[in-house]
């Protein structure tokens, strides 16, 4: 214990003042006493609630002081967090200042003008002169900063608690930053409390949906001068490679598109063929563009896409979105176009009532295992936490294996990538189904990950 003006300070919360209280004092102070209790102790034992420690000075100070290769495989993980929360509150508390800089007007110190009721015209030259940004990188990130401190100030202010990183804040900037506050807050009160345990792409696509959902009309506006940009764009790699890239199209004929190359790539696949899958997918696509053909033996059919929409939307009697796997959400005319027409490939539909699969079949092509059909549509997405590969091309992993007596019932089923169905039983890694469709997996380090079902994303 230390007592600096007669107030104690508790070197871990709970041994002194509350947590609070540590802001109080200098971040050298702080460092050297929690430096001392480390040096004194060789298994560096970290506090046991590090977790409920908001970032700032005495985080900092405990974070600085630890010495990671020390730590054990379970508390390593905790100190990773705790450094990804400060580096969030860090990277926060930039942007802040940023967008002071921002409405900062060029006048005299003591003129009394401190602020603009405008960005100031080329502001982004300092910032770009302050931290030896380019350009682009200095215009971006203080777009980035008014955004944060105006329309988006809830996400800020998740940000700077360490709640979501950066990757997160750029997610919610570029999907919502450009909608009116209105529809912003309506999504906001619906997300943001979740973003933390959702990945970029969970939170891209569960945005979507509900800007489909709260502003249907300025979605559609917005969709069609999207599509009014689409082109095709080149870039050069270092490597001197090149990038060939579709934007703005319509999601439906990109994801057709997509599954017809892999069809292809994939029949291609044989034991004598040198290439890997991913290379393959790649002269399959730019063959078909350059008109060439395949010597494949068969015709190529048009590519499968599955699409997922409730009942209500199918009939006509709600625009509830629908989501294509492999892509996301989109509007409920696209979803009803997918399943009504009858194309050269194959389109698998989920009928839904109240988030339950209720029917589920094919057009066009006889179609998979009815089992299958169920398992994958009680399930859209591979079961492991974060990951987002459509049922449909997972393994159906049995939870209690075949080889022990597990049976092929759609109980004892759940699908499974390849990558996480070889993690399951070549690792460490544990998994429990839980009720209501989640799924408990424990990490090898002892740290427990859950995957919520939800609607596909």
């Amino acid at each position: 214990m230390f007592d600096p003006g007669n107030r104690a300070i508790g070197l871990w919360p709970g041994e002194g003042p509350e947590v609070d209280d540590y802001v109080d004092y200098s971040y050298e102070l702080t460092c050297r006493l929690v430096a001392d209790v480390c040096a004194a102790d060789t298994r560096q034992v970290l506090p046991g609630d590090l977790e409920a420690i908001p970032p700032g000075p005495y985080l900092a100070a405990i974070v600085s002081s630890i010495d990671t290769s020390r730590l054990n495989g379970y508390d390593a993980v905790r100190m990773m967090k705790a450094s990804a929360r400060l580096a969030a509150h860090n990277e926060a508390a930039k942007y802040e200042a940023m967008a002071q800089v921002a409405y900062a007007p060029p006048s005299d110190p003591d003129s009394g003008v401190l602020r603009s009721s405008e960005v100031v015209e080329y502001a982004a030259v300092e910032v770009a002169a302050a931290l030896t940004l380019t350009r682009r990188s200095s215009e971006d990130q203080l777009s980035r900063s008014v955004t944060l401190t105006g329309v988006l100030v809830r996400v800020w202010k998740a940000f700077s608690a360490g709640v979501i990183d950066l990757p997160k804040v750029r997610v919610f900037e570029q999907s919502l930053g450009h909608l009116p506050k209105e529809t912003v807050d309506v999504v906001l009160d619906l997300i943001l409390d979740e973003a933390a345990s959702l990945t970029n792409g969970q939170i891209r696509a569960r945005i979507s949906r509900l800007v489909l959902e709260a502003d249907p009309d300025g979605a559609a506006s917005s969709f069609e001068q999207g599509l009014a940009d689409r082109n095709i764009l080149v870039f050069s790699n270092p490597d001197h490679t090149a990038d060939l890239q579709i934007r703005n199209a319509r999601p439906e004929d990109v994801v057709a598109a997509r599954s017809y190359v892999e069809e292809i790539a994939r029949s291609l696949k044989t034991a004598d063929e040198p290439r890997t899958l991913e290379q393959i997918r790649t002269d399959v696509a730019l063959d078909l563009l350059q008109g060439r053909r395949f010597g494949t033996g068969r015709q190529s059919r048009a590519g499968r896409v599955n699409v997922t929409v409730s009942a209500e939307t199918l009939g006509g009697l709600s625009n509830e979105p629908g989501v294509l796997d492999g892509y996301g959400p989109v509007f409920a005319e696209i979803a009803r176009k997918t399943v009504m027409e009858n194309v050269d490939g194959e389109w698998i539909f989920t009928v839904t009532d109240q988030g339950r699969p209720v029917a589920t079949g094919t057009l066009a092509r006889r179609p998979t295992g009815t089992q299958k059909r169920r398992v994958r549509a009680e399930y859209p997405t591979c079961t492991f936490v974060g990951c987002r590969q459509p049922g449909h091309d997972c393994d159906l992993d049995h939870r209690h294996p075949f080889a022990q007596g597990g049976s092929t019932h759609n109980d004892n089923l759940e699908p499974l990538c390849r990558h996480h169905h070889m993690v399951r039983h070549h690792t460490p890694w544990r998994l429990e189904r839980r009720v209501d469709w989640e799924h408990e997996w424990t990490s090898p380090l002892g740290h427990v990950y859950v995957k919520r079902r939800g609607p596909p994303d």
